[in-house]
């Protein structure tokens, strides 16, 4: 099992995230939904919660919007673009930072007005902290 810090990630996001999807840049610092995706990486369980669902087949998306779901009240649905800037952003942490080695796409999502989203394989069993 690998260790990781969340501060780590949220460093590496951004550091490196609006250089590798360069069509998410308007995303970053864009108001409440970006701060809301910080703060759920950042915190060790929901980080956690969201890798595991995807190990048992659920794309990070579709667990982060579900998050979403119970902390606020959504008041509209995504955009197309604001949903593939999300999944830019759990791409950038799934791929670059988790280092899963595949991806599956277009798996159903069917909240918000996200209709499908990528789940990533082959990664390691990671454990998260503060």
């Amino acid at each position: 099992m690998k260790t990781i810090k969340t501060s780590q990630i949220i460093d590496e996001i951004n550091s490196n995230f609006a250089k590798t999807y360069k069509g998410a840049t308007n995303f970053v610092d864009s108001g409440e939904f970006w701060d809301f995706c910080l703060e759920t990486i950042k915190d060790p369980i929901s980080l956690g919660n969201i890798v595991f669902a995807n190990d048992m087949g659920v794309p990070p998306v579709k667990s982060l919007l579900t998050i979403y779901e119970r902390k606020c009240t959504p008041e509209r649905d995504f955009t197309a673009t604001e949903s593939q800037c999300m999944g830019a952003l759990m791409g950038f942490v799934f791929k670059f930072v988790l280092d899963y080695k595949d991806q599956n796409e277009r798996c159903s999502v069917g909240k918000l007005g996200v209709i499908t989203a990528t789940k990533f394989l082959n990664g390691s069993i990671w454990a998260f902290e503060k």
